[in-house]
Order: C-alpha cells, then structure tokens, then sequence
C-alpha cells in the first residue's frame, strides 16, 4: 500500500532533517567519547560539510510552510558569521524577525503577552570569526553588531570567538553583559597575543566567573608570544568555575598556569593541544607549570588526551606521558590517548627491583634493554615508579600499518611493547586501541595477519589489542588448525 508520508509526527520530521544536516560541533564543542567504535564511510556524498548542511537547510525550509515551521529552528541552530557583510545581514533579520513578531502580537489577544525574540530564539551555537582588520570607522559597527547579535540570543548555549586580531577595549565586558549566565560552553581562540599588552583579557578579567553553569571551557588555540617573559610578572585572578568537566588547554606554560590558579571542583576530562603553543617555549617551562597544574587537578581527572604538535618532522611533544601514569598523581586515570610519536613509556630500576612476579620483571627488563638500545629516541619522563591501580584504556593515535611491520621498528611498536612489557604496572588494563587506524579499510593485503600478530601477544597477558573499529583481529579455528 502506498505511504502517506504527511501522517509522521512533526517530532520524527524533526528528527529526519536533524540527521540529513549533522556537522560534528554544531551543536556541541564537548570532546566526544575517544574510544567510541569508528565506522568507515560508506555513503556516496560522505560527511556533510558546513556549507552542504546550510545548502540542505535552506532548501527544506522552501518546500512548504509546515516544513518552514519545523525546519527553521535548524536553520539558525548553528550560525557562523565568518565575514563583516554576515554580521551585518544577520544582525538586521533578528531585529527584523523580533520588530515583525512584535506586530503580531500586538494586534492579538489582549492579555499578557510573552516577550517577542523572533529569530534568536533558536540561536544554540554562535560562532564569531574575526579575520580581516577592518577600518575603525566599520569596525565599530561591526563590534555593535555582534554584541547585538548577542544580545538577541537569549537561549544560546555555546558561544565560540575566534580572533586574528586584538580585541577592541571594552568589549569583553559587553560579551560578559549580554551573553546569556546560562552558557554551557566556550570555545576561545586568539592568534599571536602580547600579553605584556593586555591583548589577553579573558584570562585577566573575571569574565569566566560569570558563567556558572560553564561546562565545557576550550582554549587550546590562545598562542602567546610572550609566555616565556609573562611568566615572571603576570598575576591571574582565583575563579571558581563550579560545572568545568572538559577542559581543553595548549602546552603553554602560561595557560598552565592559569588553570592551576582556577577551582574547578568538576574537571575529569583534559586535552593538551601541543599544536596550539608557540613553538619559542621551552619544553623545561611546559613540564614544570604541568606539574603545578596536577599537583592542584591531577586527583580529579579520569580522561586525559594529549594531541601532538602539526610537525612534518614526527617530533614528540614537549610532554612526557608517563607524567600522567603515576598514582600519586592521577590516581582516577581510567582513559588516556596520546599519540604514537610520543616516547615510550620505561620503569625505572627502582620500581623493577620491587616486582615480585618473575615473569613480569623479566619483561619490563626487556623493555628497558630495548630503549637502552634505541638511545636517540630515549624513554618518556619521568620513568614509572610505581603500578598504576585504575588505568583501563588506552589510545594511541597516528598508528599506521606500515609503523605495525614487525621488521621495519618504528615508534608505535616501541608503545606496544612498552605496554607489553610494563603489564605488571598496569593491572586493571583491559584495552589498547590504535584510534585512527581500521585495518578493514587499510590497502595492505598484510595488513589483518599483521595486526593479528600483535593481537595474540596481547592477547597472552590479557588485554584487548582492537584497531579504531573497536574489532579484535583474530584467525579463525580452522586457521589455527591447519
């Protein structure tokens, strides 16, 4: 019988058109879950883009008036405005659709009449990306205009500011003012700041104290020039930032030391973007605000991600893991994700001399032996000194099949065999993950025996070796009978 397609619930219509325009971080900038299974793109067109997704919306809302009701609060769910001619558009239809709501209203029914927001209702995720210096003449109706705009979105749950230039004075306090106290979620990112100028004020400023129910803080992209000589004279203020869960910071020492001085009763969950730092700051610098910052959050944190930093030259970042892998330190540590160009991990000859199980010293020597032989790469500081009680996953990106061939070493099998070696330190280990990498879709006929391979070593100390799909590879029984 044929379908009536007019009968769905507007609900499920909702749904629909939801799922033809998703863009990963349109409606949230929360990191997602590392560890959730990968699946290899099978659809013709492939993941939407921004600009295919605002294409989709503008046409669904075309078709009839009952889908224009439905669809347009997906049409202003997630706006960008990446251009002074944007804002400025976008500016006028929220007055307009407010001006044009209040007229309604006004010739209905007499009685209390709920206050008229038009357009901005709908507005969850606004995104303001300032590239171009304009002329100051336009550039202070630009800044009108974009706090404007803001003011206009009383339901706005993220807010995300990127900036190439410096911002003008008193603009903050304007954002402060009119940006909604319930934001959930903050995403900041300033390009070559001076802080000796006060081109920094966010971390300056209380202006993150006003957002209570603040969940996600991003600021992994802040590059400061001047880090290295700000650390010396720059004082930042003491907030307390009570729903912080995600925290997302660049290895730079002066944003370490920010979050150090911030009390965030919630953060679990911690990103260090190495790509986002200047590359003038010492590795020495990064490492001891690091340890500042974990002596005050470290207790707290059960994910920790570090993300390498974008280098043609395969260089480890200016952190070591295993400053993670300490009970002392991160005692809660459950998921930890690095990349496979960081230095492996190796237990120091302290901690060896306190194994008791034979075979477990034995193979945590044998991993000492192997950075011993492999001296230019050297193992990650500071070495391990003690088991870690509740690490259960890790993650290790960048993993290729070519790095996985068994005669050709590389750096992320000296990984694998570092965890290999180091089970005695790592009891409640339950999975190693190669993220990024999903050997169904690797072009090397090599490439499932290969994995297989590693897969049994895993698989004799108990602990699942799975490629990004969340698959364990292993030969079928009438493969390992004949």
């Amino acid at each position: 019988p044929p379908i009536d397609h007019t009968s769905l619930p507007p609900e499920l219509w909702l749904e629909i058109f939801r799922y033809a325009t998703h863009v990963p971080r349109a409606r949230t900038i929360a990191p997602p879950d590392p560890f959730v299974p990968e699946r290899p793109a099978n659809y013709a067109w492939g993941m939407n883009s921004p600009i295919q997704s605002m294409h989709t919306k503008c046409a669904v809302v075309r078709v009839c008036r009952a889908w224009r009701m439905l669809a347009t609060e997906l049409l202003y769910e997630h706006v960008v405005l990446g251009s002074v001619r944007r804002v400025y558009l976008f500016c006028r239809t929220l007055v307009e659709s407010q001006a044009a709501e209040q007229k309604a209203m006004a010739v209905g029914e007499p009685g209390e009449v709920p206050p008229a927001m038009g357009h901005g209702r709908w507005v969850r995720h606004l995104e303001v990306q300032r590239w171009a210096i304009q002329r100051s003449s336009r550039s202070t109706r630009y800044w009108e205009c974009v706090v404007r705009s803001v003011y206009q979105c009383p339901n706005l749950r993220v807010f995300s500011g990127i900036w190439q230039t410096p911002l003008p004075d008193g603009l903050l306090s304007a954002l402060g003012q009119y940006l909604p106290s319930t934001l959930q979620e903050l995403y900041w990112q300033q390009d070559s700041v001076l802080i000796a100028a006060k081109e920094l004020p966010i971390l300056t400023t209380t202006f993150l104290s006003k957002f209570s129910t603040l969940r996600v803080l991003d600021l992994r992209k802040i590059c400061v020039l001047d880090a290295e000589r700000s650390l010396q004279h720059v004082q930042f203020p003491t907030l307390t930032l009570p729903r912080v869960t995600y925290l997302a910071l660049p290895t730079c020492p002066l944003l370490l030391r920010f979050a150090s001085n911030q009390v965030l009763p919630e953060l679990c969950h911690l990103i260090l973007d190495a790509a986002g730092a200047p590359r003038t700051v010492w590795a020495h610098l990064v490492n001891r605000e690091l340890a500042g910052f974990l002596e005050v959050h470290g207790q707290k944190l059960t994910t920790v991600e570090l993300l390498p930093p974008v280098t043609q030259s395969f260089r480890p970042g200016p952190i070591g893991i295993s400053a993670f892998l300490s009970p002392r330190t991160c005692p809660k540590l459950d998921t930890f994700v690095f990349d496979c160009r960081e230095k492996a991990i190796c237990p120091s000859s302290v901690a060896l001399a306190r194994l008791s199980d034979r075979d477990g010293r034995e193979s945590a020597v044998r991993v000492v032996a192997a950075h011993s032989a492999h001296g230019a790469a050297g193992p990650a500081a500071p070495l391990l000194e003690e088991a870690h009680p509740r690490l259960r996953r890790v993650g290790i990106r960048g993993t290729s099949i070519s790095r996985l061939y068994p005669n050709k070493p590389a750096q992320a099998q000296a990984h694998l065999n570092a965890f290999l070696g180091c089970r005695a330190f790592f009891p409640a280990l339950e999975v190693v993950r190669t993220l990024g990498f999903l050997v169904d879709t690797s072009t090397d006929m090599f490439a499932p025996d290969v994995f297989i391979w590693w897969t049994e070593r895993f698989e004799r100390i108990g602990v699942d070796l799975q490629d990004g799909e969340g698959v364990v590879w292993m030969l079928e029984e009438e493969q390992k009978a004949g």
